[in-house]
């Protein structure tokens, strides 16, 4: 995701439930609630200057945090994390105009809650410099209960061509119609999911195994006109899911997403499960082009690690 330093000022706090549509930025700056983040039903709170500690931003749980196997995962909170932590490298360093994700680690620390519940997340700065900075934060219920930790790493870009910038703004401007009431496989255009099966553990593998694919589409670029960081992390998760196919007993543990280079249009996945214990699984994750030719020949644009915990 590409965040500007101007994000925090310009957003706005209304429920999902009416529906916000950013104002235009007047290029000084862009709302961050873009197609990607109304998607989710994220939103992204201003703070003033000497305020006493609040939320960088919340969410609504929904249909839109279901799994292709109908459970509510913690993936769809990758893109309220990725905006918040680097909404926190932005306040420690306001001089840093424009900002991409390098690498997201999000950590899972509950079960994920189901529809309408409000979660907030909690973030701040660890370290800054010229090149950009780390940060860290919290994912909190409205009863203090902990559902995720993540870390985020950013590095300062130039800013945004006028073209992009233009296109984020259309598609954020969208209403949220009938058809994005869906779970999290479906809005991201996810196809080639396996069925669960209840018993026998995935075969251990040196190479990578072709996974599922994502259809191509432009409402979930950022601002630079790449596809959305977030939007990448979940993917990632979603394909490291399908590569057990008795996940049905496993819980999401942990993420770790490295951004090697932007990316855009078709996604093909590829795979190789690293570790099948009975307590823990591995899995490693590729994101490629699936534009161009077969996806054992595309360079990746996304490495990710996920680990899988045996349900209780």
């Amino acid at each position: 995701m590409t965040h500007s330093t101007t994000d925090a000022a310009e957003a706005t706090q209304r429920s999902p439930a009416q529906d916000p549509r950013p104002a235009p930025s007047g290029r000084k700056g862009i709302s961050p609630l873009g197609r990607t983040e109304r998607l989710m039903r994220a939103r992204i709170h201003g703070v003033e200057s000497g305020a006493a500690p609040a939320p960088a931003g919340s969410l609504t749980t929904g249909p839109w945090s279901y799994d292709a196997d109908g459970r509510p995962t913690a993936l769809s909170a990758a893109v309220l994390l990725d905006n918040t932590l680097a909404k926190a490298v932005h306040a420690a360093a306001p001089d840093l105009d424009w900002l991409v994700t390098t690498e997201l680690q999000l950590n899972v620390t509950g079960p994920y809650p189901a529809d309408g519940a409000e979660l907030e997340a909690w973030t701040q700065a660890s370290t800054v410099d010229a090149r950009g900075g780390v940060a860290r934060g919290t994912l909190l219920g409205a009863d203090g209960t902990e559902y995720a930790h993540a870390t985020g790493w950013f590095h300062a870009v130039e800013k945004n061509s006028e073209q992009a910038l233009e296109h984020y703004e259309r598609q954020a401007a969208l209403p949220l119609g009938p058809e994005t009431e869906a779970p999290l496989p479906t809005l991201l255009g996810l196809h080639g999911a396996s069925p669960r099966r209840d018993g026998g553990r995935p075969t251990v593998t040196e190479n990578f195994l072709p996974g599922v694919a994502f259809t191509a589409d432009d409402s979930l670029r950022n601002p630079h006109g790449a596809t959305h960081g977030g939007a990448l992390s979940m993917m990632a998760g979603l394909a490291a899911q399908q590569a057990i196919p008795d996940r049905a007993g496993y819980d999401l543990q942990s993420l770790q997403v490295r951004f090697l280079r932007p990316a855009s249009g078709a996604i093909a996945t590829r795979t190789r499960v690293r570790h099948a214990g009975r307590a823990l699984r591995i899995v490693e994750v590729e994101l490629l082009s699936g534009d161009h030719g077969p996806a054992a020949v595309s360079k990746p644009f996304v490495q990710a690690t996920a680990a899988f915990r045996a349900a209780p």
